[in-house]
């Protein structure tokens, strides 16, 4: 699969989960669990030169993501975020 593939899924799962989250009071652990989990190891799985270019729109993802999420997201899963979110 080809670095355009992998920076689309790993775009699509994140702005999903942005969305998925938004007015939202309260979610189930585990299903976001295997998806931030989907969204970490694509990110990990990137080259540099890709994660410098996306940096500044992911980082906006992830700080809407969490905002959205305040209310619905376990602690476990805001931390995970704000790891991934740190490491931009």
């Amino acid at each position: 699969m080809g670095v355009y593939s992998e920076l689309f899924r790993l775009a699509a799962k994140a702005g999903s989960l942005e969305g998925h989250l938004y007015d939202r009071e309260k979610e189930r652990i585990e299903p976001l669990d295997n998806w931030v989990g989907n969204i970490e190891k694509m990110y990990v799985g990137l080259t540099d030169p890709v994660k410098q270019d996306i940096r500044e729109e992911f980082g906006q993802v992830l700080r809407r993501t969490l905002a959205n999420g305040e209310k619905a997201l376990e602690a476990d899963i805001k931390a995970r975020l704000g790891r991934l979110l740190e490491a931009l």
